[in-house]
């Protein structure tokens, strides 16, 4: 994949649903690993965002990110923790 012009990468910036190569490129990994991933998490039954038909077949980026911030254990507490 070649890499896209910086105005390009700047109009990508805000999308909210995007194609699997948009997030190859948000992710920052190498792109036979993340497809290879990418279709091993379709194929199995689970919480990863699936593709929408409605939006011409593109994920819902907030979707991923949540996905991935439960996956490795990243939560942000709404209200300090008691002490």
């Amino acid at each position: 994949m070649s890499s896209p012009s910086p105005q390009t990468l700047e109009c990508e910036r805000d999308k909210l649903f995007l194609t699997d190569a948009e997030l190859i490129r948000r992710l920052g990994v190498p792109e036979k690993i993340a497809r290879v991933n990418l279709r091993m998490l379709d194929a199995k039954p689970g919480d990863f965002p699936k593709k929408q038909k409605l939006w011409g077949d593109r994920r819902y980026w907030p979707a991923v990110v949540g996905y991935f911030d439960q996956h490795y254990g990243f939560r942000i507490s709404s209200s300090p923790s008691p002490r």
